[in-house]
């Protein structure tokens, strides 16, 4: 097996890009690194090692999934809790510089393999130089985009931190550093994507903001420990220069709404009516921020999970608890603003609450309501709707029942002594609406014991339907959802079964199996089923009212049934950088 390595010359950017020469190549592959899973950013090479101290990448937990579009492991939980540790020994060469520990963001996009890991402290070798290893903080990302063509992104933390990003290709590289000047390695401002929006009145704040008919002025800590300003959030997982994501709130979904979701990135604002002179106070909110920065552009949410009104102010004139505001700043003074309440239930009867959108440019508003009306980021989210074009509509099985993969899976919830018939709603892990909107996460570290599964979701399985159905018996899931511009994904994971008497455990389906359905609306949805192992199986289907087609050929490359793989992101960049090196014109074909 080759190292996997990036030349030290094939990162380092050439102005304009260009083929590398043989010998700078040559030079870095005489170098050589110690360990087939060893690989070069900047010069310096890192060799994994993995927990057991073993060489080699440590594989990593989901920890929420819609294959085959995104899978996404490892990241940070609360700033403190690292999801996917990872251990690499340093080199200069051969010369060994020490060691550093780090903590990996791993996702898999449409079959391509993305490894962020962020250092945490060093150790240098004996007599070495502890400044000759990475600083701590210190981001490296790499997007294996296939066919030799990779993404190399580097940032530095602080305010003097540094950004590289190279496009390494077969043909030479590119320098894209001037295209992404975002720093993934300093922690996320959410109050970036309200600058179109400050109300410019510093007798409130000079970060105060209107939005949806109020004005925020976003503040933390209470009595004489009062800290103005928004406080910054520590990213939960990375893949930069594309992505970067913060905050998030989490909660056993079984236990909701009768607990509500503890934030990550909490946030309290004074809340006013009017703006200058004729503001009124209305009180204070208490809130749960999700920051995205997409391509250096800036997305934050913030939900309202408190409100205390002021002396004299009811609190119905405050934003409605689970009301949701959304910014997007797409920069040169253009942001999408977009707000809901949630529905609201008496008596049986639902009052559907209210979504607004409005895409704010330099030339005027647009209201773009009705494009966006159906997508409510303020009410969880219901596994059940990927499902509507696959249900059974057999009156002796339950009204959510479903085929799928040659069963028929009836969802129940099972909470303490109560059995409830149907899916139990999701609440939302990270949004940015009304792009998208995520619920459903497995948290585990590796060797920490099995990880927690937050959305749990019990069905009976059949095979067959109606009166030739067959009771095989049981199975336990964890289930993640998204709601992608209004499209709703579920996928399911199998995690344990229980076999009807007479029935075998062979006659259910695999445990650790993946099953995903995305529903594009008007009878088009893509159905992906994915089983574990190194011989697991993967099959991709889209369903048209025309007939079906099959697609499993574009995704079985990823088998999300098995954990992520963090070196998929760098392998075969020493075979590209060997084959410039001895035959650079062996590339165009000559």
């Amino acid at each position: 097996m080759t190292n996997r390595r990036i030349q030290a010359a094939a990162v380092a950017a050439t102005a304009g890009g260009g083929l590398l020469t043989a010998a700078m190549l040559q030079a870095a592959v005489a170098a050589g690194a110690p360990g087939t899973d060893a690989f070069t950013i900047d010069g310096t090479v890192f060799d994994p090692i993995t927990a057991a101290g073993t060489p080699g990448f440590d594989p990593v937990g989901p920890l929420n999934m819609g294959p085959p579009l995104l899978a996404l492991g490892g990241g940070t939980a609360l700033g403190v809790l690292h999801l996917a540790p990872q251990s690499f020994d340093v080199y200069n060469g051969s010369q060994s510089l020490g060691s550093i520990d780090t903590n990996e963001t791993v996702t898999n996009l449409l079959g391509f393999a993305n490894t962020a890991f962020t250092v945490l402290d060093s150790t240098p070798a004996d007599g070495g130089d502890a400044a000759a290893l990475p600083v701590a903080g210190t981001i490296y990302d790499v997007l294996n985009l296939g066919g030799g063509f990779y993404n190399v992104y580097v940032a530095t933390p602080g305010q003097n931190g540094t950004v590289t990003d190279t496009l390494v290709t077969p043909f030479g590289n590119t320098d894209l550093s001037s295209l992404f000047t975002s720093n993934a390695a300093n922690p996320l401002q959410p109050g970036d994507a309200f600058t179109a929006l400050q109300a410019g009145n510093s007798s409130i704040g000079t970060d105060a903001f209107s939005i949806g008919g109020f004005t925020f002025n976003p503040f933390s800590g209470s009595g004489d420990s009062v800290t103005e300003g928004f406080t910054p959030v520590d990213p939960i997982a990375s893949a930069p220069p594309l992505l970067n994501l913060g905050g998030g709130q989490l909660v056993f979904s079984l236990a909701y709404p009768g607990i509500q979701p503890t934030a990550f990135a909490p946030q309290d604002f004074e809340v006013y009516s009017g703006s200058g002179s004729t503001a009124t106070e209305l009180g204070t909110v208490k809130t749960a921020v999700d920051v995205a920065n997409l391509l250096g552009m800036t997305n934050t949410e913030f939900i309202v999970q408190g409100v205390t009104p002021a002396d004299g102010v009811e609190a119905s004139q405050l934003p409605v608890l689970g009301s949701v505001y959304d910014a997007f700043n797409l920069g040169g003074g253009w942001v999408n603003v977009y707000t809901a309440t949630p529905d609201v239930t008496v008596d049986g009867t639902v009052t559907p609450g209210t979504v607004h959108d409005t895409l704010i440019t330099p030339f005027g508003s647009m209201n773009l309501d009705s494009l966006f009306d159906g997508i409510n980021a303020a009410n969880p989210l219901d596994p059940g709707d990927a499902f509507t074009g696959l249900q059974v509509g057999d009156s002796s099985l339950g009204d959510d029942a479903f085929s799928l993969g040659g069963y028929v899976f009836d969802p129940f919830t099972e909470f303490g002594s109560t059995r409830t018939d149907g899916f139990h709603v999701i609440p939302s892990l990270l949004g940015a609406a009304p792009l998208l909107n995520i619920g459903g996460a497995t948290v585990g570290i590796h060797g920490a014991g099995a990880p927690i599964n937050f959305s749990p979701q019990d069905f009976d399985v059949y095979s067959g339907a109606g009166s030739g159905a067959t009771d095989l018996g049981s199975v336990t899931t964890s289930v993640n959802t998204s709601d992608l511009l209004g499209m709703a994904n579920t996928e399911f994971t199998i995690q344990s079964v229980t076999a009807a008497d007479g029935v075998t455990d062979a006659q259910l389906p695999t445990v650790g199996t993946v099953y995903d359905v995305l529903n594009f609306g008007g009878g088009w949805q893509n159905i992906y089923i994915a089983t574990p192992g190194a011989d697991g199986t993967i099959t991709d289907t889209l369903v048209t009212p025309f007939g079906n087609v099959d697609l499993s050929s574009l995704f079985d490359m990823f088998n999300a049934a098995n954990p992520l793989d963090a070196g998929a992101a760098f392998t075969g960049l020493d075979d590209m950088g060997a084959a410039l090196a001895s035959d650079p014109l062996a590339l165009f074909g000559f």
